[in-house]
């Protein structure tokens, strides 16, 4: 297409991405990362522009001075999930992985730039490359956000992309929310402590908090949605002594639902439920859970329209338009409140291999895809509006 041999760039795709995989580096910690990324993007005969300590851009102008902008957004970091595969390009550091598909989505965005700049005579619009910190713990969007990377030029349009491996080679999009509706949950349960010895003098805030799950544990089976949805608590602590009654009690996790009015419905549910137990229980219950919760994904109809077109004549069949229920969330939401915006899952299934989810020790994807996935955003790229 347009006379790019893009498969030619799919060694090069391979070898960013084992090199990123074996070196990953968790959020606000993307130091070497960062610095990899600046380097190859200079290298290109291309600025950068710093946000934060480890936010990369950069600018490939058209060279029609009234176009407009798309902005490409590419995550950096990594999780603290330790690896359990035994390929050779398994992460070199201990307890930190690359277990989202990160280390794809840099390499394609590096390429991608590549390919941007050596044909920038092509480009109808301006791109903008983001090369985004702290995807994983929410925090980099509003690094980036809050460093007006939407802003000089003003980004007119917006794409993300990930890499799936729930399905065979392949891209999906949609006109429907591809997140969820989610909002953290932190209650502290405040009792009385005494020693276990006078247990009758107590007020067990653990025996609480035990009354606190049992709640959540049943708002999961009565609450009735069509659309899915998860409330967890993933981190308990309380007590100070095992002979002393424990007075304070931590609880922390989230809120997760497809349909933003059942975020509500649960929210509210909650705090009713958490009220009776503080009255029976001579317990007192702060209890936090997001009022503003992340929003979800939403891409623009015509922008989705064009990524059908695009992804048709690429992919033919397995470019697929979905309408799914999700409970994945990302902070990613808020740049479409600053431009149009579509989210790209490129689906990259290994033949003949059990694939482990997301966040597991043994995720991996297939790196077929990557070369693949390129040529479907720099032809959608192309293909838009000036």
């Amino acid at each position: 297409m347009n006379g790019i041999n893009y498969e030619a760039y799919q060694g090069e795709l391979v070898s960013l991405r084992r090199h990123f995989h074996a070196n990953p580096e968790i959020s606000l910690q993307e130091k070497e990362t960062s610095a990899f990324v600046e380097k190859y993007l200079q290298r290109l005969g291309l600025e950068t522009n710093r946000i934060g300590d480890y936010g990369i851009t950069t600018m490939i102008w058209s060279d029609n001075p009234q176009a407009k902008t798309i902005a490409v957004r590419c995550e950096m970091d990594a999780l603290p999930v330790t690896e359990e595969n035994e390929f050779p390009w398994k992460s070199q550091h201990e307890g930190v992985m690359h277990a989202c598909g990160h280390d794809g989505i840099i390499a394609a965005g590096l390429v991608l730039a590549k390919i941007c700049q050596t044909h920038q005579n092509q480009l109808p619009i301006n791109v903008k490359f983001i090369f985004q910190p702290a995807e994983e713990n929410g925090k980099g969007t509003h690094i980036m956000l809050n460093g007006g990377v939407m802003e000089n030029p003003q980004v007119d349009y917006f794409l993300m992309f990930h890499y799936a491996n729930d399905a065979y080679s392949g891209v999906e999009y949609s006109k429907y929310p591809s997140s969820a509706t989610v909002g953290n949950i932190n209650i502290k349960i405040n009792g009385h402590s005494t020693h276990w010895g006078l247990y009758n003098q107590e007020v067990d805030s653990i025996n609480a908090a035990r009354q606190v799950l049992q709640v959540i544990h049943d708002l999961n089976n009565d609450f009735k949605s069509k659309a899915p949805f998860i409330m967890g608590i993933s981190k308990i602590n309380g007590g100070t002594s095992r002979n002393v009654v424990a007075k304070t009690t931590l609880l922390e996790g989230a809120l997760r639902a497809a349909n933003s009015e059942d975020y509500f419905q649960l929210r509210q549910r909650l705090f009713d439920e958490l009220a009776q137990i503080s009255q029976q229980s001579l317990v007192t219950i702060e209890t936090e859970l997001t009022d503003k919760p992340t929003p979800p994904i939403i891409s623009d109809g015509d922008l989705v329209d064009l990524a059908d077109q695009v992804g048709k004549e690429i992919w033919s069949d397995d470019a697929r338009l979905v309408k799914n229920d999700y409970l994945n969330a990302d902070t990613a939401s808020y740049y479409f409140n600053y431009a149009k915006g579509i989210f790209l899952v490129f689906t990259a299934k290994k033949p003949d291999q059990f694939s482990y989810p997301f966040h597991n020790g043994k995720f991996d994807f297939n790196e077929d895809i990557l070369w693949k996935s390129v040529m479907m955003i720099h032809q959608f790229i192309l293909k838009m509006r000036k």
